[in-house]
């Protein structure tokens, strides 16, 4: 997933003059509507991480960002219009072809490399967490499941050899979000720094062996 880094400071950065003194070219106003526009993005997904979709206010992202609530109705809409942005923030899946290149036999180390980095890192996480947080909602449900399906299953799915394949790539997802609730505890506390170096190997080893399981099981 790319991160949406916000700028430093305020709001639209640099943009602070939009307005003041002699009007700015148009490019400038669109770069200074987009940066907004992304800060807005981060700040109500480290919100929705934090307290989960039913305790956050339009009000509480739009003080963190340093604008008004209208603001964000007119770039997003409603609070639920936004959490969905929010929660596909994530365009492209979180495996790729590229993650899948090599033989199978290794896959399961390499998926828990890659995803137990997704996990540590603050500019990429939120969105998932933003989704696990907010489960009581019916929509957040939907979005989750097709979220999952989306980043993890579908792409797991198309590379796993076997007619249960499909069935693989859904535990394969359950256990890469069980290891970010407890093994990493990111989904419980998500401002949590990451675990000692020597720890995160631990994880990375025990958990690429149970992946592998899934990938290359044995046949009874």
């Amino acid at each position: 997933m790319k991160a949406l880094d916000p700028a430093p400071g305020a709001a639209g950065a640099g943009c602070d003059d939009v307005g003041l003194g002699e009007r700015p070219a148009r490019p400038r106003r669109k770069k200074c509507a987009e940066q907004t526009q992304r800060d807005i993005l981060v700040a109500a997904g480290r919100r929705f991480a934090r307290a989960g979709y039913a305790a956050v206010t339009l009000k509480d992202i739009a003080a963190d960002v340093g604008v008004t609530a209208p603001l964000l109705v007119r770039y997003f809409g409603s609070k639920r219009d936004l959490f969905r942005e929010v929660a596909q923030a994530e365009p492209d899946p979180t495996i790729d072809t590229a993650d899948l290149e090599g033989p199978l036999e290794t896959l399961g180390r390499r998926l828990a490399r890659l995803l137990v980095t997704y996990w540590l890192d603050p500019n990429v996480r939120f969105p998932a967490i933003a989704l696990v947080r907010s489960l009581d909602v019916e929509e957040a449900k939907s979005l989750f499941a097709e979220e999952m399906n989306r980043r993890l299953v579908d792409p797991l799915a198309a590379v796993l050899p076997g007619s249960d394949a499909r069935l693989r790539a859904r535990l394969i997802a359950a256990q890469v979000v069980g290891a970010g609730l407890f093994a990493l505890g990111v989904l419980l506390e998500p401002d949590a720094g990451p675990p000692a170096a020597d720890e995160v190997e631990d994880i990375v080893a025990l958990m690429g062996a149970s992946l592998q399981a899934f990938i290359t099981p044995e046949r009874r």
